[in-house]
């Protein structure tokens, strides 16, 4: 048997980290000692080692909750479980398009404000401080 610090060791997770999931019931056997103290054998660890996985996916607590309870029920929720994952690599993949794009605008601006520092064109589209009228600036500067 493990503690959460010797869990924690092994798998490279926080100790917070582990007991919340406990309390989010995503270890659905581990043990407590006499003082209360969780308590994880081997097959626990693999509980730890799925939950680890679900959250690399990107996976909502309350889902990997529900995977693990379908893991508890065997092999006939398989189907369910194939699906869980095709609905999780889509929301991946929808993540990683938006991404994309992100990261396409800031490639955009870092070259638009190298530009600037390098003097090859105004500051006049980006600043909206530079469309407003000078009487209106020192106006909006004392308040």
């Amino acid at each position: 048997m493990y503690t959460v610090k010797q869990v924690s060791d092994m798998m490279s997770i926080s100790a917070h980290t582990i007991r919340f999931y406990d309390k989010e019931r995503l270890f659905p056997y581990v043990e407590r000692g006499e003082n209360l103290e969780r308590l994880f054998s081997d097959e626990d660890l693999l509980w730890v080692q799925l939950v680890q996985c679900l959250r690399l996916t990107g996976m909502p607590l309350a889902d990997i909750r529900h995977y693990v309870e379908l893991c508890q029920e065997g092999d006939c929720t398989i189907p369910e479980r194939h699906e869980i994952m095709v609905k999780q690599k889509e929301k991946a993949e929808l993540e990683a398009a938006a991404m994309q794009d992100r990261v396409k605008v800031l490639e955009y601006k870092v070259g638009f404000y190298q530009d600037l520092l390098d003097g090859k064109i105004p500051d006049d589209s980006c600043n909206p401080m530079n469309k407003i009228p000078e009487r209106m600036r020192m106006k909006s500067a004392s308040v």
